[in-house]
């Protein structure tokens, strides 16, 4: 396994102390073994950094300076630290599947021409349980289709570490610094998005007002800064003006009780057949032995 290229593995965290540990061990769990994992705390002030140091594995690399810098400072932080020939996005409430780092590194060692590639993810809530899929897509052919849709599930993606480097994260954008990633990136890049999902990601059910409604002005604020990338300034506008419709519904569906509603409406449903292979699934990593990389 050494003989395969080493692997950088993220995981910028910020007071996730109640999924860390599962997060961790479904990374330590992978398939594809010669990799590090550098983990950065945002200032965390819950016990996510006592969690995280549990674990006596050597390829965990901690990192911790007590300050609040955002997502963007930290996953660059990453970038800038990383050792290996691709960097693979994690978050520290989402759960890999085993396979997750084998398949799309096997996939760019295949593709030497794709910088990113991303996946579908299973859909999961505060408990473990599945809610539903959100399916990786291909169908981004011009700048207005970046504009208008995300390009990947963020925790998804894994990419050649001199991507990341020529572009970094936009401080500026947290929030929404992976739509700014895909917008100043998508002239020049090959990207790719694998349709089957090799991560449960985490969506809670508790819908989250102020958070959605700062996303939302970052949003604005960021396309607006790009407009020059973008090119078009009429679909700077008319994002704009439909980004301003969907805040004040989405407000409003807030106030009388419908929260849960806009969480859901993002997922589509899965098969009988496909929720019990993956609760299955989570079940086995849940209860996998892990006693081997964590003191006592």
């Amino acid at each position: 396994m050494n003989s395969l290229p080493l692997v950088t593995i993220g995981i910028p965290v910020y007071n996730c102390e109640r999924y860390i540990e599962l997060a961790i061990r479904s990374v330590l769990k992978q398939t594809y073994a010669n990799f590090e994992l550098i983990i950065t705390d945002d200032g965390s002030t819950d016990n996510t950094v006592e969690e995280i140091k549990k674990f006596k594995d050597p390829r965990i690399k901690l990192i911790v300076d007590g300050k609040n810098w955002g997502i963007s400072y930290r996953l660059n932080q990453q970038i800038d630290k990383a050792k290996g020939t691709f960097f693979v996005r994690m978050d520290g409430d989402d759960i890999m599947f085993p396979n997750r780092v084998e398949k799309q590194i096997n996939y760019l060692l295949k593709h030497p021409n794709v910088d990113v590639v991303g996946t579908g993810a299973v859909i999961i809530d505060d408990e473990n349980a599945i809610l539903g899929f959100r399916e990786g897509r291909n169908d981004f052919y011009s700048m207005r289709d970046v504009v208008f849709r995300s390009r990947y599930i963020h925790p998804t993606v894994t990419g050649r570490i001199e991507w990341f480097r020529k572009y970094h994260y936009k401080e500026e954008y947290n929030g929404c610094e992976d739509r700014d990633l895909w917008i100043r990136s998508f002239k020049d890049s090959k990207t790719h998005c694998f349709d089957e999902p090799l991560m449960f990601y985490r969506d809670t059910m508790n819908f989250k007002l102020h958070t959605y409604l700062y996303r939302m002005k970052q949003g604005r604020i960021m396309r607006i800064g790009e407009r020059r990338i973008i090119g078009n300034l009429s679909i700077v506008i008319e994002y704009v003006i439909r980004n301003y419709i969907k805040t004040v519904a989405v407000y409003l569906f807030s106030k009388i009780g419908l929260g849960k509603f806009v969480i859901t409406r993002r997922n589509s449903s899965l098969k009988a057949s496909s929720t019990v292979i993956y609760s299955t699934l989570i079940k086995n990593i849940i209860n996998a032995d892990n006693s081997y990389c964590k003191s006592h």
